[in-house]
């Protein structure tokens, strides 16, 4: 069992008034919640990283 389908199962037993198909939606929609703010730590930590960097010359 993939770790996907371990969720919607773990929702379905905590839940049982669910359906498979509510659940898959729940868990999906729970999932692109955590990328898009992954994705937002992430910019925002290049962005510290950026303004961050020291400013050196150019070695030759």
């Amino acid at each position: 069992m993939t770790k996907f389908d371990e969720r919607v199962a773990e929702l379905l037993a905590k839940h049982p008034s669910l359906n498979k198909d509510e659940a898959i939606k729940i868990v999906t929609e729970k999932n692109e919640r955590k990328k898009k703010k992954r994705a937002e730590k992430t910019a925002i930590s290049d962005a510290k990283k950026i303004t961050n960097k020291p400013h050196r010359p150019d070695h030759k």
